[in-house]
């Protein structure tokens, strides 16, 4: 059983990769306006501390990006190591060091690298839905659900983190303490349309086709053009009707 992750956005040299979901079954095109806002306010702060950088390790950022357009991870790997000895206390680097350590298949190491990474900046949101995508992808559901509980104490307010928590609940096959979380969600900031297409997508799992359908429109009054929105919501009234 694996939560698919989607999207890959890249700002030189780190990424934030979404190798599990947020949610079931979706793909790069359901990430919604909201979602799409939040990462590319996390990639515009990370570029304003890469220009905090020292020259050298600038020279090798850019050699390591240079890498990952070529798709050799292992040297990017290396070089990010160069960047560690010069930055040994940057959290964006151990973070990146994680994503690397993913892309060659070592888990356990990636998962040590994001853990480097949380203790030495622990309000980044970022860094704890990354680890929590990797244990995922493990199947390491309850120890996923563990961290994003953590990210929930950091960032009480923010409806994707209760989202997280949702999608990960409803893969332990607990449909109430999901729907619960999907409620706290929608209650949160920012208001997303993929938020009330997962709690249609729940609603209609429990045969309340109503509250699926309510859902699906108000999903598409925050984004007309969402599109997994008006697929299900289609779907939906055509059998409802």
């Amino acid at each position: 059983m694996k939560i698919l992750f989607s999207n890959i956005i890249l700002v030189s040299f780190f990424f934030i990769s979404f190798q599990k979901s947020f949610c079931q079954s979706q793909n790069s095109n359901d990430l919604d306006n909201a979602y799409k806002q939040e990462l590319l306010a996390e990639n515009n702060a990370l570029k304003s501390r890469i220009e905090n950088f020292p020259a050298e390790a600038k020279t090798i950022n850019a050699k390591i990006a240079q890498s990952i357009r070529e798709k050799d991870y292992a040297n990017a790997l290396e070089l990010s190591q160069e960047l560690d000895n010069i930055l040994p206390n940057n959290a964006d680097v151990k973070n990146f060091k994680a994503k690397m350590y993913y892309k060659l298949n070592n888990l356990e190491l990636a998962i040590n690298s994001y853990d480097d990474a949380i203790q030495l900046n622990p309000k980044n949101k970022w860094f704890y839905i990354n680890k929590a995508g990797i244990l995922s992808e493990e199947n390491r559901l309850e120890e996923a659900l563990g961290v994003v509980n953590q990210l929930v104490i950091i960032e009480e307010n923010w409806s994707i983190a209760y989202n997280l928590k949702a999608s990960l609940l409803l893969y332990l096959k607990k449909q109430d303490e999901a729907l619960l979380m999907f409620n706290k969600a929608i209650n949160c900031k920012p208001e997303s349309a993929q938020i009330y297409t997962n709690r249609g997508d729940l609603y209609s799992k429990m045969n309340d086709e109503k509250k699926a359908i309510l859902d699906y429109k108000r999903a598409l009054q925050i984004q007309p053009d969402y599109r997994p929105a008006k697929e299900k919501l289609n779907m939906i009234s055509n059998e409802f009707n």
